[in-house]
Parts: structure tokens; sequence; C-alpha cells
């Protein structure tokens, strides 16, 4: 019998953009709580209290296939190194935090630093690098006080300059690479700023940047507070102070290497329970506890996190003790799991804030065509994927905000569900039948849709899942779908940019915060992340441009219903079904089992309070590491 957690008070919080390919399973949650309660507080008076707060193992763990371990009695001494290993998927493409998007990107830089405010593993809105904050009576203008004798890992002060340093560089033009600056936007100036972004770099001066720097809503009149002003009243924005965009980097690290400084341990002295001791690029990172958190030294002595996408391998090295959590188990391996004694009271299964999609670009020939969307949506066998495939972990969903998040629809039709004979009819309707097409026999002339192929980041299940899903449209169409294998760090950097992001590939959402403001306009505002899917519909813009002004919670739900079943029409991807995590934790781990979250993108407990995870030495077992 599987084992979950039960929690009746689970709710989506969430973590950024994030594949399936990498590791990643998911499902549904609660209702989403209301962010922490502020007074309204004119700038710059004395501001309210708003919410109280007070080495590495050497090798990477075995590629050799797995025997059934026996157990060994414990022979770690009761005092030795408290360490965390954790097994994860795909490396991590980019540890910049103004830069980074990708669920195994967030979860090392939250391991390093705190944002201005923080979500607990319910959601709820906690203090972070600041303490307390106000919002003044129009709603427009948020001023947050940095905690006293907040310090970098390595002791230097940090004060408001360095979480409005974040702040522009978040939105500057000159920095490349960025995917998330969409999301700032309610702060005034943000968006001519990144627009900048669009122009020749040739042509783009520091005169024009710093011109426009003059009029952004972001200002420090004392050491230790920082005001944020918005265009317009955004109740959500307290959600979007607990992101990475926020996150204090050292600006004379930046400075000094631009391109790649986040590569170097060094230079990653931020504020969170954590430093990182090693980076083994593709492989491997290291974190030591930081002394100078300011909620106190971590309990845990030192994290290791391994990275491999093959999660047989990383099950095998669960099995022989190498690991303390899987955090790369997918629905196929569950019923290994359950077969086996031990391993199945190790499992972890809870709902997630995710939903998945047969992604298409939609710049891209023949997806460039609604019609063609349209019929893929129809060919796609959501119950046959999520049954043989998934082996029944979570639920074919033909929408886009998953159950439990304010604003879903799930009894609701979303883009066209599974019929083969209408995708069949679709296409031949409409400028794709063959030549020997008939009414009675429709056939779909290959040659008009063009090549097709399917992108995946190469792993044996990976793998298989593409064959089901390139089989399953060979079948209904006739048509050939060429699988295509890459490696997962460059399968996540083509997603980025429209240019590069496939034809084909299957990709998904965790959503960042319990707001449908962060479904919607964050993801398929134009200019935002639809960007790299070449979608972009100017009216739904318009509708979510109001929905997120409106401060009457019920009205702009309604209007944020209504921009969804706009983008549904527009079919931009098949979206095909939303998930639950199933993750594998050693008993001995503690912390995690008590903090469950739907935002549990990385491993499970994250949102929980790490500094306070422990591990119990006196029963940790043989081969846990002595130093």
């Amino acid at each position: 019998m599987i084992k979950s957690i039960a929690h009746p008070t689970l709710r989506f919080i969430g973590l950024a953009f994030a594949l399936l390919f990498v590791g990643m399973v998911l499902g549904c949650g609660g209702s989403a709580p209301a962010p922490a309660p502020t007074e309204s507080l004119p700038l710059p008076t004395k501001l309210p209290v708003t919410a109280a707060s007070q080495q590495q193992a050497t090798s990477v763990p075995s590629t050799v296939a797995a025997v059934k371990p026996t157990p060994q009695p414990n022979t770690h001494p009761a005092s030795g190194p408290k360490v965390l290993r954790i097994g994860r998927g795909a490396y991590p493409d980019m540890l910049d935090p103004q830069k980074a998007s990708f669920a195994n990107e967030v979860d090392v830089l939250q391991f390093l630093y705190d944002g201005l405010l923080k979500l607990d593993h319910q959601g709820n809105i906690q203090p972070g690098g600041a303490d307390r904050w106000g919002v003044s009576p129009d709603g427009t203008q948020i001023t947050f006080h940095i905690r006293d004798g907040l310090k970098r890992s390595e002791g230097t002060p940090i004060l408001a300059e360095d979480y409005a340093y974040a702040l522009r560089r978040a939105v500057d033009p000159r920095v490349k690479g960025k995917q998330y600056t969409a999301i700032l936007y309610d702060i005034k100036g943000a968006r001519d700023l990144d627009q900048l972004a669009t122009q020749d770099p040739a042509t783009l001066t520091d005169a024009q940047v710093e011109e426009l720097f003059k009029n952004y809503g972001v200002t420090v009149p004392s050491p230790q507070v920082l005001v944020v002003t918005l265009d317009k009243p955004a109740a959500y924005w307290l959600y979007i102070a607990t992101m990475w965009l926020t996150y204090p980097v050292d600006q004379h690290a930046v400075t000094s290497d631009p391109d790649t400084w986040w590569t170097k341990p060094e230079n990653h002295v931020g504020n969170g329970p954590f430093v990182v001791s090693t980076i083994s690029e593709g492989n491997k990172i290291t974190y030591a506890a930081n002394p100078l958190y300011w909620q106190g030294k971590p309990k845990l002595d030192r994290i290791e996190t391994y990275y491999n996408p093959d999660n047989q391998v990383t099950l095998q090295a669960y099995q022989k003790g190498e690991l303390d959590i899987n955090a790369n188990l997918a629905p196929e391996q569950v019923g290994q799991v359950e077969r086996d004694a031990q391993l199945k009271n190790d499992l972890l299964r809870y709902p997630a804030a995710v939903t998945r999609a047969i992604a298409f670009n939609n710049s891209r020939r023949p997806f460039d065509d609604k019609n063609v969307r349209i019929a893929f949506s129809q060919a796609f066998d959501r119950e046959g994927f999520v049954r043989d495939v998934l082996q029944g972990i979570g639920k074919p969903y033909t929408r886009w905000i998953p159950p439990g998040v304010p604003g879903a629809q799930p009894n609701q039709p979303g883009v066209p569900g599974t019929d083969p004979v209408a995708a069949v009819k679709t296409l031949v309707d409409n400028g794709y039948a063959a030549v020997d097409s008939t009414p009675d026999n429709p056939k779909v002339d290959c040659k008009k849709l063009g090549e097709m192929k399917l992108t995946y980041p190469s792993t044996p299940i990976n793998h298989a899942r593409s064959q089901f899903i390139a089989g399953n449209f060979v079948r209904v169409f006739g048509c050939p779908v060429t699988l295509d294998p890459i490696e997962a760090t460059v399968f996540s950097a083509l997603t980025k940019d429209v240019k590069t992001n496939p034809q084909i590939s299957r990709q998904g959402w965790a959503q960042d915060f319990p707001h449908p403001q962060n479904w919607l306009s964050t993801y398929w505002v134009c200019g935002s992340f639809s960007r790299n899917y070449g979608y972009c519909n100017l009216k739904l813009d318009e509708i979510l441009a109001q929905a997120d002004a409106t401060t009457n919670f019920e009205e702009a739900i309604k209007l944020y219903q209504q921009a969804e079943e706009l983008m549904l029409s527009d079919v931009p991807a098949a979206f095909s079904n939303y998930d639950e995590y199933i993750y594998l934790a050693r008993p001995y781990v503690l912390g995690p089992r008590d903090y469950p979250s739907s935002g549990d993108a990385a491993w499970p407990g994250q949102y929980g309070p790490v500094w306070e995870y422990d591990i119990d030495l006196a029963s940790v077992p043989a081969g846990y590491p002595t130093q």
C-alpha cells in the first residue's frame, strides 16, 4: 500500500517553470492562502510589523546495476557529521537569480539566498530579508524594512540597496538571458526598461538606460528601507517579493564577471541557510551550513545534491544507501517501489501545483496553424498516457489552471479532448487532405504537414514516454514523427528561446505563488514565457491587465477565468494532465515528511524550515558519511 501524506490544509504554492523530463512529478492540492495581513502605510513613516519571525563525499553515486543490499548495523558515531544526500534529475542550466527560471535552478538558489519575503509550506507569506512591510492606502506603494543585522555568509551586511540592486538588475536591458522579467512589469517603469532589450545592442546606450532608471519604481530612502512603487494596485505583489528575482546577489562578484560569476562557489555569498562548497558541473553541488543565517545555523552540516537524468540510476543509488532522498523518482517506478518491502515505507506521495502539456512551437510549421494544434490535441490519448505510461499517477486534464488553485474550473472543457476521428477530420477539412481522401475514408497528406520532430531529454524513461506520444500521432494521422533525444541540460537551454524551442516536446509549469495571476499573466502575456512558444494574443493581454488591477478578488477571478477561456480557445498547446509528487525519503531524515508542499518541485519539504531539518545519526546505515 502506498504511504501517502495526508495534509488537509495543504495549499498550492509553487516553484517556477518546470519540465516533466527533468524528473518532476505532480498533482493537485487544496485551497490557496491569503497573503499575510498588512497595514496601510504612507511613505516614509514608521513601518508596522506585519509578521513575526524570529566536507563532501568524493564519489558520485554508482551507476552499476543495483543488487538489493543486506541491512547492515549502524556503525556511525553519534557525534559525526549530519549530511543530507539528495538525488536529482537534470543539472541546472543557470544559477543566476535574476536569470533563473527552472525548478532545478531555483531550488539551488533557495539554499543560498532569502528574498525580501518567503513562502512557507502552506503558501503563507513570511518575513525574509525584510522583517516587516507595509502597503500605502492606495495600494501602489510597498515599503520593506530590511532586518537589523542581516549579513552575507562572509559577514558583510546586507542593506536595502542590495535588494534594490537585484530588482534593478532584473529589468536592466543590458543583462542578457533573463527569463522572468515580465513578472516585475507592475513596478513603475519596469516594462519600458525591459523592452529596451529588444533594441539592437549596437544602438543601446548606457545613457538611455540610466535615463529610464530615473523613473524606475525602486528607491532606497534610508539604508534599511526599500520602497517599491507600482503603476497600479496589485494585490498579489507580496508573493512576487518572495521570488528569486529579489535575491541579493553580491554586486562586486557580478560586475567583476557578469556572464559566469554564478559558476564559482565563492561568488555566492548570500543570506540563505547554506553556502556552496563545491560545484562539479553536470554531476554534483555540495553545500555547507551558513553559521550567520539570520534564523540560526542549520542543524545539517552539509547537503550533497547528485544529478543524473536517468531515474533508474538514481533509484539504484538510493537502494544501495548512497542517497538519503530520491527526488528523481518516475511514475513508471512506483510499482517497483511498492513491491519492495523497504522502499514502500519510504515513499512520499502528495499533491502538486503543476500542469503538463504537449508543447508546440507556435512559430514553426505546421503548428503556426491553429487547426493543426487543434487536431494534435484531439489526437493525443491522455487517458492512455496516464494509465499505461504514468501508471495511474495523476489525472488527464485539458485545462491549464489545475484543481485547487483559485479560479480553476476543472469541470469545464479545455482544449479539444481526445477524439482521433475528429482529429483527422480537422486536418482534412482545413487544407491537409490527401489526394485520395474521401468522406468515407479521410486521409491526411503528410507532405502538407511537413517534417515533424519530437524532442526530449535522453533517458530510457523519457524515450519510452516519447515513443508513446509519437506513436500516438503516427497511429492517428499515418504521418511519421521523428524522435529526437538530446542531453537534458541542452534541452532546458533550447526551451528558453523561440528560435530553438523544439517543434514538439513535453513541458509544463509549476506555479510560483497561489494566485491565478501567476498561471496567466506571468505565463501567457505577450513577451512572457509564451514568447518561447511564439504565442501572443493582445486581447488576452487586455483582459489580464484588467484582472491584475482589480482589487476585488471575486471580480478579479471572473476576469482571470475569462482570460483562461480565451487562451484555451487558441490551443497554444495540448494540455494533457496534472500529476502528484512522488519521492523517497529515509526515516532517519527528520523534517521533510512534516512539511509537504504543493510547491515541492525539487525535493520533499523544500518549502519547510530547512534550517531545522536534521539527521538521526543513531539510525543511519553503514556507509553513511563519517567525515
